[in-house]
């Protein structure tokens, strides 16, 4: 009697476990393979990020050229994006990203080559830099684009989180790894492996049934651009979750390019304590990522955007108030939770929204919002930081993100519907 209680018991969570992986994303091999292979791809960004950072201070060992490279990332992000994303609505989306990731493998072998060959100037980084910004700023809307074609709206919430925890369990494995290659190989070795990191994406994407548009026609990028633009702004769904997203991006995401200030001057932790706090804010992403499906599954999801909402400016108000390093940890936690769960939830609700010849476009708008609006936000809470004080600076513009969730309620009713 005693041993058939836990042998069923064993069997009853087992038999648990196989219903939720069959309701999620990865149950449809194809997508099993392409979320793999992105998991790969994803590392091998992050030694890239990380190794053309330490790379670029090495050839010039100046600050600037650090903001210039990131300048360079950005520029194409905000002008060619929304191009893709129409490029996205009328080329079948596999074809667009067997170009884009080849592309891409290209950019990173050469960039590998130059420095492990010695002729590597700041220069070839910062124009490989801007090459690569301009052949995602057609990748990310087709790839984000492609997902219900793949899994079914029924799973879309399940890939949407799974994508998510893809890149941000690369982020807490990725700068790692890259650390430990460049101490110990130089940065070429890792430009090189990033650039083979896209041939398992490549492969898997190949393997992907075609995905053409569902309706082409003869009018121009520019006309295709301005219809995109008016569906969302005719739509109040779809105008009410880029603005639920927008807001909180532009006055709450900066907190993270603002956090060595937060960690020497507030919290007084030093470098080994940023570094301790970054892990707990990526942690709390990754948890968030994970979240994303379970919400999902318990339906009303325009009532959890809301709330994650709520959440994420309250808890960076706390912070930014707090003095306290085990308090600060607690809430940075919360934070990038609630800061994933907000991306993911509005990701999923887009998809689930928006018709299918209008998909990329859309998504497109989606992507330009954290690339574009948070260093925005970054420069204009800096400048008002270096007035009143970042932490004051940080806990006002929390503020103003907190009023607007409970504003945009009354605002944007439709979205506290959708499901």
């Amino acid at each position: 009697m005693g041993t058939g209680r836990p042998a069923a018991s064993a069997i009853s969570r087992l038999s648990r476990l196989r219903e939720a992986f069959d309701r999620s994303a990865l149950a449809v091999p194809a997508y099993r393979r392409f979320w793999a292979s992105m998991l790969v791809s994803n590392v091998g960004s992050w030694l890239q990020l990380v190794a053309q950072g330490w790379l670029i201070l090495a050839l010039t060992d100046l600050p600037l050229y650090l903001g210039l490279y990131g300048l360079l990332r950005s520029v194409p992000t905000l002008t060619i994006t929304l191009v893709g994303g129409a490029v996205a609505d009328r080329v079948d989306r596999r074809r667009i990203l067997l170009v884009t990731q080849s592309f891409a493998a290209a950019l990173a072998l050469l960039l590998g080559v130059l420095d492990l060959t010695g002729v590597v100037r700041p220069w070839h980084i910062l124009a490989i830099a801007a090459a690569t910004a301009t052949v995602m700023a057609f990748d990310n809307p087709a790839r984000q684009a492609m997902v219900p074609s793949i899994v079914g709206t029924e799973r879309v919430a399940s890939a949407v989180g799974l994508n998510s925890a893809a890149w941000n369990a690369a982020a807490v494995v990725g700068p790692s790894l890259a650390g430990l290659l460049v101490a110990a190989a130089g940065t070429g070795w890792a430009f090189v492996l990033n650039g083979l990191s896209y041939l398992p994406v490549i492969w898997a994407v190949w393997t992907l049934a075609p995905s053409p548009p569902s309706r082409t026609g003869n009018a121009s990028l520019s006309l295709h651009v301005r219809r995109g633009l008016r569906a969302v702004r005719r739509d109040r769904r779809l105008l009410g979750l880029l603005t639920l997203l927008a807001v909180p991006t532009f006055l709450g995401r900066p907190y993270l390019q603002l956090m060595p200030v937060f960690a020497r001057d507030v919290l007084h932790t030093g470098a080994a304590g940023y570094g301790t706090l970054m892990g707990i804010n990526g942690a709390g992403a990754l948890s968030g990522a994970l979240l994303v499906g379970h919400l999902g599954a318990r339906g009303k999801r325009g009532h959890w955007l809301f709330a994650v909402n709520i959440v994420f400016a309250a808890s960076l108000i706390a912070f930014a108030l707090s003095h306290w390093v085990t308090l600060s940890a607690v809430l940075l936690f919360l934070i990038g939770a609630s800061q994933t769960l907000l991306m993911a939830l509005t990701n999923t609700l887009i998809q689930l929204t928006v018709a299918d010849e209008f998909r990329g476009r859309v998504m497109a708008l989606y992507t330009l919002i954290p690339m574009g609006l948070m260093p925005l936000g970054t420069m204009a809470l800096g400048g008002i930081g270096d007035l009143i004080g970042v932490p004051l600076a940080v806990a006002g513009a929390a503020s103003i993100a907190l009023a607007f969730t409970l504003v945009a309620q009354r605002l944007f009713p439709e979205v506290a519907r959708l499901r």
